[in-house]
């Protein structure tokens, strides 16, 4: 089988969506039994991914014009034409959430993990809106496949779309290599350096991944401030990601007007080791969103034992079973307060919470999302 792939989310600083093609990539690339072979298509320049290198893959980078250098326009018009160059595939996969505008030859997977741009535009600028909404009725009943993490986003889908329910595969994520390979060191000092270079004192509380408005973070900073006040032990809050909310919410503003500037370490760029760092740091990481389609960080820190307390909420009880502190009401800073004074003050609570978080990531793999996803693309050709 040969796979064209839209490589646009390996470019650049990744995100969640950028780790999850990575990844499955990587598991496909070493599997030597499967005859596949994969075009991956680029913007701007090839990544710098090892999996590259394997000779079943070729990258092709697609130039757009300067004067219209705006992905949209290269996603449904430039890329488009190049793939239907391409009369060796058997078909298109894209992370990236939407179709091509332009009609493709081959039979169409697109991998869409929240619509939360559908169900709540107010998070969202208009840019952005511009060019994911109008788009994603025609997705969804364009492709052959649409691929998504979590039952709660499959039956989000079908609430906003008039769609066949068969054709919504649900896929779970997995914990990145990387991480786990850092963590089989055991004389690894990760934790110990990074509280050294980012002067971690106390209780260390973690938050990692973009700060947006769903994420409640301005919530998670009162809690913190509440438990300051209340106990008067040493607490440090860490905020692992760029600030990327709509409306714009000032962050350090809002540490100085709850008075934990001191206590506020924010982190908007680092690098894989002192991510994993931070996290066997943390005494607590908080997952506290109104919204996540499939959210991996909770479930990294389960799988290196830091316990979690999570918003119970959209997909994430899918992702956290019963190995989480779970919040009914994310939005509401006394009972963060409260939750957080549990985990952080009741060391037997904290303990269970880990054993339980052992098991329940044991449930999620790379492998197992490719491998699955390779099954599923095998049924269109």
């Amino acid at each position: 089988m040969r796979l064209m792939v839209n490589g646009r989310n390996l470019e650049g600083k990744r995100t969640g969506v950028g780790r999850y093609l990575a990844n499955i990539l990587e598991v496909w690339s070493k599997d030597l039994t499967e005859k596949n072979e994969f075009d991956i298509y680029f913007k701007n320049e090839s990544s710098s991914d090892q999996f590259l290198s394997n000779k079943n893959f070729e990258s092709h980078v697609v130039k757009n014009s300067s004067l219209l250098d705006y992905g949209p326009v290269w996603e449904n018009f430039y890329l488009p034409r190049a793939l239907n160059k391409n009369d060796q595939a058997d078909l298109y996969l894209t992370s990236n959430y939407t179709l091509p505008l332009l009609p493709l030859s081959v039979p169409k997977v697109v991998t869409i993990f929240d619509i939360s741009y559908i169900a709540h535009p107010e998070w969202f600028p208009k840019r952005q809106l511009a060019s994911l909404k109008p788009l994603t009725g025609p997705t969804v009943r364009a492709a052959d496949i649409v691929l998504t993490g979590s039952e709660a986003t499959k039956n989000e889908i079908l609430k906003y779309y008039d769609i066949d329910g068969n054709k919504i595969k649900v896929t779970n994520l997995g914990v990145d290599g990387r991480f786990l390979s850092l963590d089989q060191d055991v004389n690894n000092g990760h934790a110990q350096r990074v509280k050294d270079k980012y002067n971690l004192v106390g209780k260390v509380v973690l938050f990692v991944g973009l700060v947006m408005n769903r994420r409640n973070i301005p919530v998670l900073m009162e809690a913190i401030s509440n438990v300051k006040k209340k106990t008067g032990e040493q607490i440090t809050l860490v905020i692992l990601g760029k600030n990327n909310t709509f409306p714009y919410i000032d962050i350090d503003k809002t540490a100085a007007d709850l008075d934990i500037t001191e206590n506020l370490r924010w982190i908007q760029y680092s690098s894989d080791e002192d991510v994993y760092g931070l996290y066997k740091a943390a005494d607590v990481f908080m997952c506290i969103s109104l919204y996540e389609g499939f959210n991996i960080t909770p479930l990294e820190a389960l799988q290196l034992g830091v316990p979690v307390i999570c918003s119970n909420m959209s997909s994430l009880p899918e992702v956290v079973g019963d190995a989480a502190y779970l919040l009914d009401d994310p939005r509401d800073p006394a009972e963060m307060t409260v939750g957080l004074e549990k985990v952080l003050g009741d060391s037997q609570f904290k303990n269970d919470l880990i054993a339980k978080g052992k098991i329940q990531s044991s449930q999620f793999s790379w492998e197992r999302c490719a491998d699955e996803t390779m099954a599923i693309l095998k049924t269109l050709v």
